[in-house]
């Protein structure tokens, strides 16, 4: 009977601990957008995209945020991933505890689909675009 007793316990104890664990969980949201066109240029992406009441919204991701671990000793702010699937391209942005986390492409793998667009000098000097540490995005 002791050992009945005692083996409840230990398994209260075990879930509880187990329990407790898990309350310390992140906070993870995601959102998913349609891109309306993505621009592949010399220091990263332009994205455009619409909004809900269907105003074009842009945002430039560098490249730097692309670099793996490996290179930066964490983990990737973006990444991409190319396929031909019909709800390409589109992006999932991801906040943890209510804070911006990492972003994600998925786009078309043939650069000659209409959703990739060229480098217009219309743009002028965007380079300043492209010095960004977070994305802050209007929905």
């Amino acid at each position: 009977m002791k050992k009945i007793l005692l083996f409840f316990a230990v398994l209260i104890f075990t879930a509880g601990a187990t329990f407790s664990e898990g309350t310390n969980t992140p906070d993870i949201y995601v959102k998913s957008v349609s891109i309306s066109k993505i621009y592949n240029l010399k220091l990263g992406y332009r994205i455009v995209y619409m909004k809900a009441n269907s105003q074009m919204q842009v945002f430039y991701i560098p490249n730097t945020w692309f670099e793996t671990a490996a290179v930066t000793g964490s983990a990737p702010k973006a990444e991409i991933l190319y396929g031909q699937e019909s709800a390409y391209p589109y992006f999932s942005i991801f906040w943890v505890n209510g804070k911006f986390d990492h972003i994600r492409l998925y786009v078309k793998s043939d650069l000659n689909d209409p959703s990739w667009g060229e480098n217009n000098p219309a743009w002028g000097n965007i380079d300043d675009k492209f010095k960004v540490d977070t994305l802050k995005l209007e929905f």
